[in-house]
């Protein structure tokens, strides 16, 4: 008897992961988002559930030959169409403000599947926010055909994580707004604010009706032709701060960025003019003490500053709208000189200075901005991170940034290890915040071992980092003679030039000191003597830098070493010098200081009072 032939059980072929997987059917949001359609009509189950609007296409051509490029073209149309409707629909988006998001490929642009990613950080920066809503066909490159600019760049409204810089320019407005100094923004940019939408650049007040015609760049929309015609009362403040302010921003920086090239792009962008002029005129405002002890008559009326700061929101307000401005070196710019106006008024009572670094850093990741991004982009990093540092110092806070460099020391120039410097200051202010092991700590006694053991070895890991630095920069930062040899309270006199580079020694001992401060103390006699010395040395070195340094531009920061210093010195002589080197800072740059001192002074008497209490 013969026995049937077995089955051959034909292995199913799995479909590539290709275009077989893609299929021709289903709504055109479904297909765009990559979901499964139910194909019911009018609106299938899947836009029902997430309120998007649902199209379906020709079914009368989908079967016919040629028929693909055609229905293509025709759906393509009549997204775009709807797009257009849905952006300058004052109903598109409901009220109240929208999240910004996180676009994990910059270069690329937003991806539907990215678009709605919220960041925890956001949320807690913006609490009442909620997801931006999607729109269809978004991400199909339809908005190509809309009626707008021609340009190579990409005019669509992105609704990722550019919605930062709209959330920015919200703090600020909302801040000026309760200032009670009649500040508003135009009602179609509050309106673009609180729908956290963006629609046409259009303000009869200040922009030519020609940069709307179909025939120019986008990028001409924001950007004048020609430069930028200024006062003599202006070309003054802009002069001062090219001369004289910017080169505390340009620290460090051999090209010298915003002295050298943002000035050339503020001759042609009105926004940065304008935030440019408002901190040179806030800056000129001021009282400055003389070297003498006499205070100089105010130059400029400081309702003038505030009027230009005004005229700078306004601008930016409308110029949002643009991607080519929302991903630009202006944007920038414009921000970190906002930010050095207001950090101007930061001892005010009602300063939100600090609030709106945070406002700066979601700017640059949207941009994927950081310490090694070359050029402009890179000089407002480290400008931005030196105010963020000083600020999460005096606010007990972790710095904003979560950015490590990757080159080692051995390949870095002189100028990069003086940068490299104020990032390991960003650490040492990190490990000094982070609560100590004993701290309201309940738990048994292995535990709490553990903790001091971690945290030592955190602190001698930061130490180990900033004595390798040190290595490095011995040949570049080199002490030279110096005629001035007497001692102050043991503080020789010590003369580096380039003079960043002693300011780069100073934020290397400040950092040196939170660390030493902060992680557990070894027992016995030699922990403490090595202790002791370490801030000894610390602060003999800040001091004795600051007596030889009278370079402007780095004044600022090492004002806020000599502070750090003055944390650990108890003699009287000693805290009085220190308040004099402040002083000294503050009569060669005009920058106010007084807040720091008084600051100083309170933390001596605490100091002093703890003592006199201790049994």
């Amino acid at each position: 008897m013969e026995t049937a032939p077995a089955k051959v059980v034909k292995k199913r072929i799995r479909k590539p992961r290709g275009r077989g997987l893609r299929t021709n059917t289903g709504c055109l949001t479904c297909r765009t988002r990559h979901k499964k359609c139910d194909e019911q009509k009018p609106r299938c189950g899947p836009c029902t559930n997430s309120d998007r609007e649902c199209a379906f296409p020709d079914a009368s051509r989908a079967g016919t030959p040629g028929s693909a490029s055609a229905s293509a073209s025709t759906t393509t149309a009549s997204s775009s169409s709807r797009i257009q409707n849905i952006l300058c629909s004052p109903h598109s988006a409901p009220p109240g403000p929208v999240a910004p998001t996180l676009d994990y490929d910059a270069t690329d642009g937003p991806s539907p599947e990215t678009h709605n990613i919220l960041d925890p950080e956001l949320v807690a920066l913006y609490p009442d926010t909620r997801p931006q809503p999607p729109i269809p066909g978004l991400y199909s490159g339809s908005l190509q055909t809309l009626p707008s600019v021609q340009s190579s760049e990409t005019v669509t409204p992105d609704v990722n994580g550019d919605h930062a810089s709209t959330q920015w320019l919200n703090l600020l407005a909302t801040d000026a707004a309760q200032a009670g100094n009649g500040f508003s923004l135009p009602s179609s940019a509050r309106s673009r604010l609180s729908r956290g939408s963006t629609g046409h650049f259009h303000d009869h007040t200040s922009t030519p009706t020609h940069l709307y015609s179909p025939h120019i760049t986008e990028r001409q929309a924001w950007q004048a032709d020609v430069d930028i015609v200024l006062s003599k009362p202006e070309a003054a403040l802009f002069r001062r701060f090219t001369e004289r302010i910017a080169a505390s921003l340009d620290l460090f920086d051999p090209h010298k960025h915003f002295s050298h090239y943002a000035t050339r792009l503020a001759l042609r962008n009105v926004g940065l003019m304008k935030a440019i002029l408002a901190l040179s005129a806030r800056y000129s405002s001021l009282s400055t003490p003389a070297p003498d002890g006499s205070v100089t008559e105010p130059v400029v009326d400081p309702n003038e500053a505030i009027q230009f700061y005004y005229e700078t929101l306004h601008y930016v307000s409308t110029a949002l709208q643009y991607n080519s401005y929302k991903h630009s070196e202006e944007l920038l710019a414009t921000a970190i000189v906002v930010s050095t106006y207001e950090m101007l008024d930061a001892s005010e009572p009602n300063s939100n200075w600090q609030r709106h670094l945070k406002g700066v850093f979601w700017i640059q990741r949207s941009q994927d901005v950081n310490g090694a991004s070359g050029g402009l982009r890179q000089a407002v990093w480290w400008a931005w991170l030196r105010q963020d540092l000083w600020a999460a110092f005096r606010e007990h806070r972790r710095c904003f940034s979560f950015w490590q460099p990757i080159v080692d020391y051995a390949d870095l120039s002189e100028d990069d290890l003086a940068y490299r410097s104020v990032y390991l200051l960003s650490q040492a202010v990190n490990y000094s915040i982070e609560p100590p092991p004993d701290a309201n700590v309940e738990a048994d006694a292995d535990v709490d071992l553990e903790q001091v053991r971690l945290r030592t070895e955190r602190g001698n890991e930061l130490m180990n980092m900033l004595e390798r630095w040190r290595s490095f920069s011995n040949a570049a930062f080199k002490t030279f003679p110096t005629e001035n040899r007497d001692e102050v309270h043991g503080w020789a006199p010590i003369w580096i030039h380039p003079p960043a580079f002693g300011v780069a020694l100073q934020v290397y001992s400040f950092a040196k000191i939170l660390v030493c401060l902060h992680r557990p103390v070894p027992s016995g006699f030699a922990g403490y003597r090595s202790f002791q010395k370490t801030l000894t040395d610390a602060v003999a070195t800040i001091c004795g830098i600051a007596m030889e340094l009278t370079e402007p531009g780095c004044q600022i920061i090492s004002a806020q070493c000599l502070f750090g210093a003055g944390l650990c010195v108890q003699d009287g002589a000693q805290q009085e010098t220190i308040i004099s080197l402040i002083r000294a800072c503050e009569a060669r740059t005009g920058w106010p200081m007084a807040t720091m001192q008084e600051d100083l002074r309170k933390e001596w008497a605490k100091a002093a009072g703890e003592g006199k209490m201790a049994p």
